[in-house]
């Protein structure tokens, strides 16, 4: 009975985050916290908190979960990147590659788990003076963290989210219409990406991820025009590594593109990577 309240509660405060109804999203995690101790409400209440800056407030929850359970540590270690601590980010993630956390079930979740500890390794390497070995094979977001390149991210987009006829294929998921030049949009995002807004982390990748405002930008799988972008990056950084057009989620906080930056996007000459 307990459980269901809580799964209740937990997926009505992220519809609500989902929505852009942030202070109702956290007043149901708090009212639920008043009288119940629990990692995974405690963990998305920190993620509320890392979003808007309050990271002494995020760490303040989180001190007093167990770290057997992934999303105290994935909360945890956001805060830490956001600190600039990685000295405890390391040893975090030291204390955890190995474990058997508590609350995954699923093998799709352990999948996702294990990338997940696998890109902070790699991250790691950069700002810790340790002995931490790099996997021999990097994927693509990896790739990037070690050594990144603009024109690597810009083909990564085009190969995924665009297409010569304006129509997703099995190739590409939503694309950006072929009009608009994609270099420019790839170089305005970058200039105009204000880690304020940064979204809520409600799922498991480890970038940062931002939307922006643009009627029209592009199509989804199905044929629906699309008037919003989500840009991800490396985190704390403005560095793209992936960006397509979207569905609002009704971010409290978007982006914004200035019509003076609008112009050179605009431009009839399709860029092509």
């Amino acid at each position: 009975m307990e459980n269901n309240i809580k799964m209740t509660i937990l997926k009505e405060a992220k519809e609500c985050i989902e929505a852009g109804k942030i202070s109702k999203g956290e007043a149901l995690l708090k009212g639920y916290l008043d009288f119940n101790n629990d990692p995974e409400i405690s963990s998305t209440l920190a993620n509320i908190y890392t979003q808007r800056g309050e990271l002494k407030e995020a760490l303040e929850i989180l001190k007093s979960q167990d770290s057997n359970y992934f999303c105290v540590f994935k909360s945890l270690s956001e805060v830490y990147i956001k600190l600039e601590k990685y000295d405890k980010l390391y040893n975090l993630w030291k204390k955890s590659k190995n474990r058997n956390f508590q609350d995954l079930k699923k093998d799709k979740d352990l999948i996702k788990a294990k990338r997940y500890l696998r890109r902070v390794q790699v991250f790691l390497k950069l700002f810790v003076n340790k002995k931490i070995d790099t996997p021999k094979e990097l994927d693509y977001k990896e790739e990037q963290y070690v050594k990144y390149d603009y024109n690597k991210a810009l083909k990564h987009i085009s190969l995924r989210h665009t297409s010569p006829n304006n129509n997703p294929n099995e190739n590409t998921s939503s694309i950006f219409y072929s009009q608009y030049d994609l270099k420019e949009l790839f170089l305005v995002a970058t200039r105009n990406i204000e880690f304020a807004k940064r979204e809520i982390k409600l799922k498991w990748d480890f970038s940062d991820t931002y939307i922006f405002y643009f009627k029209d930008i592009g199509r989804s799988e199905n044929g629906l025009s699309l008037n919003f972008f989500r840009v991800a990056t490396i985190p704390n950084t403005n560095k793209i590594i992936t960006m397509f057009p979207t569905f609002n989620r009704k971010s409290s906080s978007l982006c914004r593109i200035s019509e003076q930056d609008m112009l050179p996007i605009c431009n009839p000459i399709v860029h092509s990577a």
